[in-house]
């Protein structure tokens, strides 16, 4: 059973003689919408975004996933009935599988087991190899692309594959970082090897109910996949073992998804032997064992629709690639002094000599014009970007999809003070929101609730929070303006942890996953690893983000600066503007942002200016995370990535 998003105004009511019904969701592409002919059969119609159209190389890009789906001819996959244009709007049209996704699947229902388990991985690795039979690497493998249908698994989205003779260069680094090859992440080549490495992980996930390299930070996830051997005691032998093998750090190393087959139906098959016998096994091994999707899982009305309500809501170069991509949340206009005679460059939106950089995700959204952002934070919710943020007069928390520009879930009543510190962590498998106000209260939501959670106290007043770890489970880290440190385990719900860390308030602070600590900044400097003060006399520590490898990038008044925190050594600095900082990466680069007039992004590594974002517009917010950016710009927010596109 599909439940529909009602047509909106603006949204085509029939592409190619398919009467849309309603919208089943969005890409980075297009929106997809759930079709009906005159026969009465159902399929899946993607349309390219409005916000595309006259991009030339969009529509290149968003057709040739037509041409590149249509080439596998293998089972496992989701048959393209045709594409073309409609109303000068590219289309195109798709078989429907009516199940869920193996995402939200074991989301709902838990970790596979048994015979369920086998014919997913057999069923999956089958399209694997249609894929590549073809000549084609499909780059972003992972459980929300594959959909259960009463058939079987089928892989989907096609939409950033590529031949395997065409190069995938850093300049087009894509995929999703939980299930990113090694390779991807160093912005390498993405090869039938890396389909082979997401493929594994894809499975794991399944087995295990988690994904392998973890839910928390991108960059921790990342660099658990550089350097990191995933824990697969929960998966049963021999899927064990072939899971290994396909996880291996070099591509070389593994299998291909034809050796991958053979294996797990107990044959040897050479590399380079006619294996088509073996696939059509696989086929009737899969066929008409998953009906009702796996486990028995009941699914009622299968195969009806149900319409919503129109009220319906190697290894220096990959460390460095990894480390970049933390989440930094900096919010308010705070004096300070700038940095002179360090060499840095110059923030300030569309000055210097790059050009505009990043791609508008949508339109603007969120609060009325003039309104005052006081925390933002960004994260994924159902395997979509969201922004949530809390405004300064208020106390309530927003949830926007920044793709579409719509609201999607709303907590009215965030506390008794307002919100001034603003987190998301996944926990259990949900997106939770973890703030704090004035009060120095801890709270938490799990979007989709109807109320909050329970809450500590912690802090006399007004804390600092960042996302942590607690014996390698998802925590949150706590500083108050009496110096201490306080840990919250966010599985179990309890304080673990307090330690004094400062002689007075702490200002910021960051989880550093490679020392396994919290670095703690105050009204002088940040803590350094000997006690004394990395930054000391450039003011207070407005922000710190941890890369992952050892250093860390610190934001005191209006500039940042990269240090070694072993040795406390300055790496590099960057004038960042009044609005603060973060990083991220994308690309194969790790990159910095700051805001005020404007928003500055340079290349973290060569100190570079990328380009500009918001030219001439007051930055007050900005938030950064993943390869996307938001700024709030006279109230309303704007979401950007940071991606290349290919």
């Amino acid at each position: 059973m599909v439940e529909l998003r009602p047509l909106r105004s603006g949204e085509p009511r029939e592409v190619a003689g398919y009467r849309l019904l309603g919208r089943l969701g969005d890409g980075g592409q297009g929106s997809v919408f759930l079709g009906r002919d005159a026969g009465g059969g159902h399929a899946a119609v993607k349309v390219l975004h409005p916000r595309l159209l006259g991009d030339e190389r969009a529509t290149r890009r968003f057709l040739r996933e037509s041409t590149t789906a249509a080439k596998v001819a293998g089972a496992r996959t989701a048959r393209i009935y045709g594409s073309g244009l409609a109303e000068g709007r590219p289309y195109i049209v798709s078989e429907f599988i009516d199940g869920p996704s193996l995402h939200d699947l074991v989301l709902d229902g838990g970790p596979l087991t048994g015979g369920e388990l086998d014919r997913l991985a057999a069923g999956t690795i089958t399209a694997l190899t249609a894929i590549h039979g073809a000549g084609i690497v499909h780059r972003d493998f992972k459980p929300s692309n594959v959909l259960m249908g009463q058939d079987g698994p089928r892989v989907i989205d096609f939409g950033i594959a590529k031949d395997l003779d065409v190069s995938t260069t850093a300049s087009s680094v894509v995929g999703t970082p939980g299930y990113m090859s090694p390779e991807q992440i160093a912005g390498e080549s993405a090869t039938a090897a890396s389909d082979v490495f997401s493929w594994a992980a894809t499975i794991g996930f399944a087995a295990t109910g988690e994904p392998l390299f973890g839910r928390d930070s991108i960059p921790a996830v990342m660099n658990r996949i550089l350097h990191a051997e995933p824990d697969l005691r929960e998966v049963p032998e021999p899927l064990r073992a072939v899971l290994a093998a396909c996880l291996a750090k070099e591509p070389q190393a593994r299998p291909s998804a034809d050796d991958v087959l053979a294996r797990l139906l107990g044959r040897t098959a050479p590399r380079g032997h006619a294996r088509g016998h073996v696939r059509e096994h696989v086929r009737e091994h899969v066929r008409g064992h998953v009906g009702g999707h796996v486990r028995g899982r009941a699914r009622p009305g299968a195969g009806e629709v149900r319409e919503a309500p129109s009220g319906g809501r190697p290894v220096t170069r990959r460390r460095w690639a990894a480390a970049g991509v933390g989440v930094l949340v900096v919010v308010g206009v705070v004096a300070g002094a700038l940095w002179r005679n360090a060499g840095l460059p110059s923030g300030g939106g569309d000055g210097g000599q790059a050009g505009a950089f990043g791609v508008e995700l949508g339109p603007e959204f969120g609060p009325e014009p003039g309104a005052q952002v006081a925390a933002m934070a960004i994260g994924h919710h159902k395997g979509a970007p969201v922004v949530v943020y809390a405004e300064r007069a208020g106390n309530s928390i927003e949830v926007w999809d920044p793709r579409a520009g719509e609201p999607l879930d709303r907590l009215a009543n965030a506390g008794p003070t307002p919100v001034r510190s603003l987190l998301l962590v996944p926990v259990g498998g949900r997106q939770t929101a973890v703030w704090t106000g004035t009060d120095g209260a801890v709270r938490r939501w799990r979007i989709g609730d109807a109320r909050p959670g329970t809450w500590h106290a912690v802090c006399p007043s007004e804390a600092r929070l960042a996302p942590g770890q607690w014996r390698k489970q998802p925590a949150v880290v706590i500083g108050c303006r009496d110096g201490r440190v306080v840990t919250l385990d966010l599985a179990s719900n309890r304080v673990v942890a307090s330690t004094r860390a400062a002689a007075g308030p702490v200002t910021a602070l960051a989880w550093d996953e490679a020392g396994g600590k919290v670095l703690v900044g105050t009204g002088r400097g940040l803590v350094g690893a000997a006690g004394g003060l990395l930054g000391e006399g450039k003011g207070e520590v407005r922000s710190v983000a941890a890369f992952g490898d050892g250093h860390a990038a610190v934001t005191t008044g209006r500039s940042t600066a990269v240090y070694d925190l072993a040795s406390g050594a300055f790496v590099r600095g960057f004038s960042t503007g009044a609005a603060g900082a973060g990083v991220t990466a994308a690309g194969g680069r790790r990159m910095i942002a700051g805001g005020g007039d404007g928003v500055t992004v340079w290349n973290a590594d060569r100190g570079e200016r990328l380009g500009g974002l918001a030219p001439g517009r007051k930055v007050t917010a900005l938030a950064v995370g993943d390869g996307l950016l938001v700024a709030a710009t006279g109230g309303r927010l704007q979401a950007w990535s940071l991606s290349p596109t290919s």
